[in-house]
């Protein structure tokens, strides 16, 4: 059975289009507030509560507690959150935000997958389970439905390298290593150098 080239062309623009949302998306959170979507979901979750526990952040996050823990310990650097001890069960840690936390909340955009979530909520039931099988079918076709993925619509990693991370080291030596566009006469000299997609 042959596909129509118009139709295709028709869906992968769409892919496109959400792509380009999301990193748009990602870019403007972090030029405007120095943060990344998974650190601003921790926020948000903390902000319409008292206090959480790592484990109950991660679960109402769809987070391992170990990616949570490494979130929270770029916001607690940063003063937007602080974590105690549990008063009577001291193996628990309980997080909150502070002040710096909430009014960084406050100024930046809402999260890409808000508005999303309330459409999607708002279709019957049969729509719902339609969309599911058809994502789940694109990504079946790009053989990605084994891809580790947490709910949310971000780009980039959910937690950043660290300065001593092996990614970190690893990126440190082809630095060192790999020549710069300037050194081989600007990217128009280098074999293969392409403009990024707009």
């Amino acid at each position: 059975m042959e596909s129509n080239p118009s139709r295709c062309d028709d869906v992968l623009v769409a892919l496109r289009r959400i792509i380009r949302a999301v990193d748009l998306y990602s870019k403007r959170l972090e030029r405007q507030c120095n943060l990344t979507g998974p650190q601003l979901i921790i926020l948000n979750l903390l902000a319409n509560a008292e206090e959480l526990s790592v484990s109950e952040l991660a679960a109402r996050a769809s987070l391992s507690s170990a990616t949570v823990t490494s979130i929270l310990d770029r916001l607690e650097k940063r003063g937007c959150v602080v974590r105690d001890r549990h008063p009577v069960d001291r193996r628990r840690v309980l997080v909150r935000a502070t002040t710096i936390g909430r009014e960084l909340h406050d100024r930046a955009p809402s999260l890409l997958q808000e508005r999303f979530v309330e459409e999607f909520e708002r279709l019957q039931d049969w729509e719902q389970s339609l969309m599911l099988s058809t994502l789940q079918r694109v990504a079946s076709l790009m053989e990605v439905q084994d891809l580790e993925a947490a709910p949310m619509l971000v780009s980039g990693p959910l937690i950043e390298a660290t300065e001593d991370s092996p990614s970190q080291i690893n990126k440190q030596k082809m630095a060192r290593q790999v020549p710069s566009a300037d050194s081989l006469g600007g990217p128009s000299e280098i074999p293969g150098m392409e403009t990024q997609m707009r």
